[in-house]
């Protein structure tokens, strides 16, 4: 089955974000249940440009790897500021696995050589 062109990708992106309007104005979707859509958006246009400004498939993947690290630190660095600022709820069920996994990432990254602060 051949990959759809270009144009259909770009239509069908904005035949999404044409309903999602509608679907807003409706009521059917609360304007606060849009931050997910666009952590979604920011995520596309940032690999877009990345694909743009690479000159090469190596240098993309190693674009793509900067990227969700630092957008993973950024992550990281806003969460545990939120909680000791009180911003966030220390009740949340998910802070516990999110616990287990940055101290398993930090163990993985000590495991390459590299420090994990």
């Amino acid at each position: 089955m051949p990959q759809p062109s270009l144009a259909n990708e770009v239509a069908k992106l904005h035949a999404t974000l044409q309903a999602l309007e509608s679907r807003v104005a409706s009521g059917e979707v609360p304007i606060e249940g849009l931050a997910d859509f666009k952590s979604s958006v920011d995520d596309l246009r940032l690999r877009l440009w990345g694909l743009m400004s690479a000159g090469t498939a190596n240098d993309y993947r190693a674009f793509q790897e900067r990227f969700r690290l630092r957008r993973t630190k950024e992550i990281c660095q806003g969460v545990a500021g939120e909680l000791r600022a009180g911003t966030l709820s220390s009740r949340h069920e998910e802070l516990r696995p999110l616990a287990e996994a940055a101290s398993d990432l930090a163990r993985a990254i000590v495991g390459t050589g590299r420090p994990a602060s």
